[in-house]
C-alpha cells in the first residue's frame, strides 16, 4: 500500500503554488487521478488523494452526532480538488491558504500520515509540535504509548 510518510520543507511560489515532494507525488499518482482533495482542519490543511478522500468523505455523512451538519458543512464545504501541473505542484486555493495562515512565498511544512498528508504555515507547526512534546511528558500519553508497544 502507498502510503504518504515524512515531512518535507518548501516555500510556496508567488502565485501559491505548492511543489509536492515526489515521495508524495508517487502516492498521488498510484491513485486514478493525479489530484489531491484538499480541506481545512485544525489550522492546517488536509490534502488526500482521491481515493481516501471518498472513504473520509462516506464516513463524515454517515456519521451521526449533535454537531455533525456543523462539522461537514466545515470539512466537505471548504474541500476543494487540486490537480498536479506538469511540474508536480498544486495551486493552493486562497480561501485555504487564509486559514492556514499560509503565504504566496512563505515556508510550509507537509507532513505525511499515512492515508493523507498535511500542510501547515511553518511556524504554526513549531508550535504544534512544542505542545505535542509537552503532550509526550504526561502519563496518560505514557500509557497510551506502552498500550502500542512503544
Amino acid at each position: 500500500m502507498s502510503a504518504f510518510r515524512g515531512t518535507s520543507n518548501h516555500t510556496l511560489d508567488p502565485k501559491g503554488r505548492l511543489i509536492i515532494p515526489s515521495r508524495f507525488r508517487s502516492v498521488i499518482k498510484a491513485g486514478r487521478e493525479e489530484c489531491v482533495m484538499v480541506t481545512k482542519l485544525d489550522g492546517a490543511l488536509y490534502a488526500y488523494t482521491m481515493e481516501e478522500w471518498d472513504i473520509f468523505e462516506t464516513k463524515l455523512r454517515k456519521a451521526m452526532g449533535k454537531h455533525m451538519n456543523k462539522i461537514r458543512r466545515f470539512i466537505i464545504g471548504s474541500a476543494q480538488a487540486c490537480p498536479l501541473d506538469k511540474q508536480g505542484r498544486i495551486q493552493i486555493p486562497k480561501d485555504l491558504r487564509d486559514y492556514a495562515d499560509i503565504r504566496p512565498e512563505g515556508e510550509v511544512t507537509l507532513v505525511g500520515l499515512v492515508e493523507r498528508f498535511e500542510i501547515w504555515q511553518s511556524d504554526k507547526l513549531k508550535d504544534e509540535q512544542d505542545a505535542i512534546e509537552e503532550l509526550l511528558q504526561t502519563d496518560e500519553a505514557r500509557d497510551e504509548l506502552t498500550e502500542l508497544g512503544l
